[in-house]
């Protein structure tokens, strides 16, 4: 036989009333703050989470079967807030509470958030209000199953804090099951080994998974002394706060019961939230979300005091299981795996990250969508550092020359380790005039003293910028390099190259990022050189592989590029000496990167992407004493100027659950265009002292156009010992 649990009653049954409490009257961040802290019990299951989302259960509607709702209370004044309820013991629409156990309950689950009292967990959950108790406190089990009857097709959830020592005719709840209702009920408060019914029928096969029953624990998260225990319903039985709760009482004020009555609706309103994120859940998935990322108590796993453990409302919406998306050539895509590197050339992929343009929805175990924010797995293209800029210092500084007899002239270049310690990087052997041929090799990225209008004589015994150097060299950072050079007459060269990254010994070069010495890639190249002492000019085709990057970005999971890039490039390069030690040098880049897709990836299609760049600088040796070197340059860096992305994904999940794709093609081309101002100065301090000074300003970095203007200025000095 079913029991009315009226408030003044023991702790045998549902509900004791101990303290009375004046509601709330004005809407303000102290009062939301007094608010909830008669509400202590939503902290205790992590629901704050939910509140970040937006998430109150708005939309939902809860079966409140109990002893009624004071429907007069302020808690329950929002319009759509209580429905037209039903009283079973009647057969009529009376549904006044005349004990104050369903009021409370009502309001665990949905009073209202609003500065006043307390607040419910789904504070703006519907509630369907079913009385199953006479007013003279009497309930049976026929009077349960009219009002479970009566809920089916009404409300997705149905709280039952209500219990029976003896099981009855379960067809009314069958029903319910059937009809996919989710039913919370009570474990009841006999401090018993198991549950009582109807939460014991949990366990049936024909449950279905769709039955929770709840137990309560105190603020420390101890088992009540009176909560009915999980025994043989263990893998269907939750734990949730029930001890000293305040929520709404009759008559307007509040009042603090403990009970698995009062934790049963904690649980019922987490399904809420829910059903609010993902309307398109089952209830027994529902349940069983509530079931897998319940926080363990007790003994490790599954335990028959406490169940599944504390419902947890904060893992409830997260993910369970690796949320995966599809690709669009149909395989399944680990989404939180993503990764992106992007490189100057390709920075407008941080700026398409940002603005939410690459977001992409993936589901989990239980094909609820989660949207993943690509701003927060791309890396932000990088700054200038100091690391950066001395290195450069560094390698364009240790250039010796040796004039053999027959003319021809051996070229060596260092540079200094991070050990300060001299490295041979480039070794160049040039035949003597009217001869043939010439060759040339080294590592460590040296590559821009050999080719282009750098690799002239002209800039060489200078120290040219590096500046002038190909930018698409760029896409090798510490490479290795190999050069074959004909000399058809005097003036005029032709020189063939092979560079080659990702290999070999660049560990000790202090430009490279970490990220960077994983890049692999190789450059052929052909070059027509044409000069002398007081002018120069080169014309440069090259043509470089890269292997899982593209312009040298890199990428992973859902936004990776095909596993191969190739660029073909054309550089222009012209030197003229304004005076012995004085020389006025530019050059100008073009290329085009046919578009690569990965069938395993989002990224469908991506057309020619076409990039530029350019460079101007002065550069003078030996303006202020003996050895010392100084260049002032302009340049913009790698930059596209043409291109498009198409990304094919899943774009959103109606309420039906269904997936929705959409193609969305994106410009490559950056809003802004960086330009780098640069002044240098190094000079030997000595025979064994270097002194180097760098003032740098940076316009745009990396093409973006909210990025702040990067001003750099910087001195070091290197003694050696």
């Amino acid at each position: 036989m079913f029991k009315r649990f009226p408030a003044r009653v023991c702790l045998a049954v549902m509900g004791m009333v101990v303290q009375q409490y004046a509601p709330a009257a004005t809407l303000t961040p102290s009062a939301l703050a007094i608010e909830q802290s008669y509400s202590t019990f939503t902290d205790q299951v992590f629901a704050a989470y939910a509140t970040a989302l937006g998430l109150s259960g708005k939309g939902v509607t809860i079966a409140v079967l109990d002893t009624g709702i004071a429907a007069a209370h302020s808690e329950f004044a929002s319009p759509g807030k209580l429905l037209d309820g039903y009283n079973a013991a009647m057969n009529n629409s009376d549904v006044s509470d005349t004990s104050g156990h369903g009021t409370h309950v009502a309001g665990l689950l949905a009073a209202a958030r609003d500065g006043g009292g307390m607040h419910g967990l789904a504070f703006d959950a519907t509630l369907l209000p079913i009385k199953v108790f006479d007013d003279n406190g009497a309930g049976n089990a026929a009077y349960v199953d009219r009002g479970l009857r009566y809920a089916i097709g009404k409300a997705a959830i149905a709280n039952l804090s209500l219990s029976s020592t003896t099981a009855s005719d379960p067809a009314a709840i069958r029903d319910a099951v059937r009809s996919g209702m989710l039913l919370v009920v009570a474990a009841g408060n006999n401090g018993g080994a198991d549950p009582q019914w109807p939460a014991r029928y949990a366990k049936e096969a024909w449950a279905n998974n769709q039955l929770i029953a709840v137990g309560a624990v105190d603020e420390k998260n101890r088992i009540a002394a009176f909560s009915n225990r999980a025994g043989d319903t263990a893998a269907w039985y939750l734990v949730a706060p029930g001890v000293g709760l305040v929520s709404s009482a009759p008559g307007g004020g509040y009042a603090s019961m403990s009970g698995t009555s009062m934790a049963a609706p904690i649980v019922s309103a987490a399904a809420a939230l829910l059903r609010q994120m993902w309307p398109y859940l089952r209830a027994d998935q529902v349940a069983s979300i509530l079931f897998v990322t319940a926080t363990d108590l007790g003994a490790p796993g599954i335990d028959a005091v406490y169940g599944r453990g504390l419902l947890n409302v904060a893992k409830a919406l997260q993910p369970v299981g690796v949320v995966k998306t599809i690709s669009w050539g149909g395989s399944a895509i680990p989404l939180l795996m993503t990764s992106l590197s992007p490189s100057p050339a390709t920075s407008k992929l941080w700026s398409l990250a940002a603005s939410g343009a690459l977001d992409a929805i993936g589901t989990d175990d239980f094909r609820r969508g989660y949207s993943l924010k690509m701003g927060s797995v791309i890396a932000h293209p990088p700054g200038m550092s100091l690391v950066q800029v001395f290195g450069e210092v560094e390698r364009r500084s240790e250039i010796a020359e040796q004039l053999l007899a027959d003319g021809a002239r051996l070229t060596a270049v260092s540079l200094l380790a991070r050990g300060e310690r001299a490295q041979l990087a480039s070794f160049a052997y040039t035949s003597a005039p009217g001869r043939a041929m010439s060759f040339a090799f080294g590592q460590g990225g040296m590559a821009g003293q050999v080719f282009g209008i750098a690799g002239t004589p002209l800039l060489q015994n200078l120290g040219a910028a590096p500046v002038l150097v190909n930018p698409y060299f760029s896409l090798l950072p510490g490479a290795a390099h190999m050069a074959f050079s004909g000399h058809p007459d005097c003036a005029t060269s032709l020189r063939l190259g092979w560079l080659r990254a990702g290999t070999g010994p660049t560990a000790d070069d202090p430009a490279l990022h970490d990220s960077a010495m994983r890049l692999r890639a190789q450059m052929a190249l052909f070059e027509v050189l044409h000069g002398g002492d007081t002018s120069a000019m080169s014309l440069s085709l090259s043509r470089t592989v890269e292997q899982d990057a593209f312009l040298a970005a890199q990428s992973h999971g859902a936004l990776a590029f095909g596993p191969q890039a190739s660029t073909t490039a054309v550089q222009v390069g012209a030197a003229w000496r304004l005076a012995s030690q004085l020389v006025l040098a530019g050059q100008a880049a073009l290329g085009v990167t046919p578009g690569s897709v990965d069938r395993l990836s989002l990224v469908s299609a991506m057309s020619p992407l076409r990039t530029n760049a350019f460079s101007l600088a002065l550069v003078a040796a030996e303006q202020l004493c003996p050895g010392d070197r100084l260049s002032l340059s302009l340049a913009q860096p790698l930059r596209a100027y043409a291109g498009t992305i198409t990304l094919d994904a899943v774009t959103a999940i109606d309420d039906a659950g269904h997936e929705i794709r959409a193609q969305r093609t994106l410009t490559m081309v950056p809003a802004a265009r960086e330009m780098m101002l640069e002044l240098n100065y190094q000079r030997p301090l000595g025979r064994s002292a270097r002194l180097a000074l760098v003032l740098s300003l940076r316009r745009h970095p990396n093409h973006l156009d909210d990025a702040a203007t990067e001003k750099l200025l910087a001195m070091r000095l290197v003694q050696q010992f």
